[in-house]
């Protein structure tokens, strides 16, 4: 499929109401060089997509800013350490409410002489 069709097929489809976006997708659909020249399209984007990420985040690490990827696995910590704290809460709160247990009697000692 040439440059200009493809250009030609998204100004017409940037002309339509929705009932004609439908129907341009149906003929779309039904064309297969179209179809699978979208295929082949769509795969394309997620190839470079990908190589586009790792790119811009081998340069957020270059100059030492976080990923969205090291920022998801900082708030998974965070969220660990603040389950963590939490559960210590809880406990602490427990044994501060508990009443006062009397001192253990300490055992006597025999006193061995050798």
């Amino acid at each position: 499929m040439a440059r200009g069709d493809a250009e030609k097929l998204l100004s017409m489809l940037r002309r339509m109401s929705e009932e004609g976006a439908a129907s341009f997708f149906s003929e779309v659909m039904s064309n297969e060089a179209l179809r699978r020249a979208l295929g082949r399209a769509g795969e394309r984007f997620i190839d470079n997509k990908g190589r586009f990420d790792r790119s811009v985040e081998t340069l957020l690490d270059f100059v030492n800013l976080p990923s969205k990827r090291d920022i998801r696995e900082l708030k998974s910590r965070l969220d660990h350490l603040n389950g963590q704290l939490l559960n210590l809460n809880i406990k602490l709160d427990r044994v501060m409410n508990e009443p006062p247990r009397p001192p253990r009697p300490r055992p006597k000692r025999t006193g061995r002489k050798p």
